[in-house]
């Protein structure tokens, strides 16, 4: 008897809503959707270091692999019925050989590329300035060739995915969350629905439009003082690393980033003015590379980690009257202790010591605490900014 009126009753259940969701992977322009990630795949051969910064231009890096299935996804769309728009030439990807590691990295983010029958059979000196490239001809087996050979190359990002979350009313008329925060006057059943799905009460305002998202925003803290890391100097809000090694301009690079750091961004006058004094008074004086690299393709410095032009350029006025376009190519910036640690360019391969760069931490204190007597104080009077920066 109970059996019967429960069948009864679940026959009683009019389902009046029904949900369904569409997720859509997008690619920016020119890339192609491969799994869940968009993959650019060159027409133009060039050097590693020149597809590394060519990449960065299009808001993505070298193609690096996380895991054996994008291995597997990426040689499959190229082997199969994609050489109208894919050949079977070598393409660089995104790692590089550390001789003085002798191990192989992924050169956008210096990490160690997961031990491999590639990465334990080619080691060595001889391996110096050698990069990773996918062999097409050879079912995209990983090959080791210099890092000056020009090749087409891939570049990699992350797709953009698109929710869309659709409610249908069965009685009434198809039912869209969008609806919600429209604006627009909402029928009861509507503004019911609005409630349960945003997590709004009855007691609530009737009012279901979004918040603006400006209001949203964290307010500016204000911070009582800056913490760098233990192995770092503090200059207003950026800490700084300076070596006391030299070496070549990519090696300075992957140094940097192996300490979660990078090769110093000089955005500001004020920045380099702050840098300047330090170096020209409290520091030994060496030639010092930071992050700019010449970009001989569209003639413009750019920085290395980002690939955005120069804001600001604290290059001493005759450096680059006397240096010709094509006398730039494989030139970086470094500070020269010569003319005040003014900006100068010099060849990548040249080695120099460096300096890297992260932001500080703010931080606020709790409470006002006596301040401990300074042992020693440095005061830099406001003269006349020559006077200010020379070398005392």
């Amino acid at each position: 008897m109970y059996a019967f009126v429960i069948f009864i009753l679940i026959l009683g259940i009019d389902i009046t809503f029904s949900q369904t969701i569409r997720t859509t992977y997008i690619c920016p322009e020119g890339f192609k959707s491969i799994g869940r990630k968009c993959y650019y795949f060159s027409k133009q051969s060039t050097m590693w270091t020149d597809s590394h910064f060519y990449c960065q231009i299009l808001n993505s890096t070298l193609l690096v692999f996380n895991s054996l299935r994008e291995q597997h996804l990426l040689k499959g769309f190229i082997t199969q019925d994609n050489h109208a728009t894919v050949d079977d030439a070598e393409r660089w990807i995104d790692g590089i050989y550390d001789w003085q590691e002798e191990k192989w990295k992924w050169g956008s983010n210096g990490r160690h590329i997961a031990d491999n029958t590639f990465t334990r059979r080619n080691k060595g000196d001889q391996f110096r300035w050698n990069c990773i490239a996918l062999n097409g001809a050879q079912n995209n087996k990983w090959i080791a060739n210099r890092c000056t050979e020009k090749k087409p190359f891939i570049c990699e990002t992350e797709t953009n995915v698109f929710v869309e979350f659709k409610l249908y009313n069965k009685k009434k008329r198809k039912f869209n969350i969008t609806k919600c925060s429209s604006g627009e006057i909402l029928e009861d059943y509507e503004k019911r629905r609005c409630i349960r799905l945003l997590g709004r009460t009855e007691n609530e305002p009737e009012s279901l439009t979004m918040d603006d998202p400006k209001k949203l925003l964290s307010k500016k803290r204000n911070h009582d003082g800056w913490v760098c890391p233990s192995h770092m100097i503090s200059l207003a809000n950026r800490c700084y690393f300076f070596s006391t090694t030299e070496a070549t301009f990519m090696d300075a690079h992957f140094e940097c980033r192996k300490n979660d750091s990078k090769l110093a961004m000089v955005k500001t006058k004020m920045q380099d003015y702050n840098l300047r004094i330090f170096l020209n008074n409290f520091i030994e004086r060496h030639d010092r590379w930071i992050g700019g690299i010449y970009d001989w393709r569209t003639t413009k410095w750019r920085w290395a980690m980002t690939s955005q032009p120069l804001t600001y350029r604290g290059f001493n006025s005759a450096v680059l009257k006397r240096r010709q376009p094509e006398s730039l190519v494989w030139n970086s910036i470094y500070m020269d202790p010569k003319l005040d640690n003014q900006w100068n360019a010099a060849n990548q391969m040249e080695k120099k010591h460096f300096i890297c760069q992260v932001r500080a931490k703010g931080v606020k204190s709790l409470g006002r605490k006596k301040r401990k007597r300074a042992d020693a104080t440095i005061t830099i009077l406001k003269a006349k900014k020559r006077e200010l920066i020379n070398r005392v």
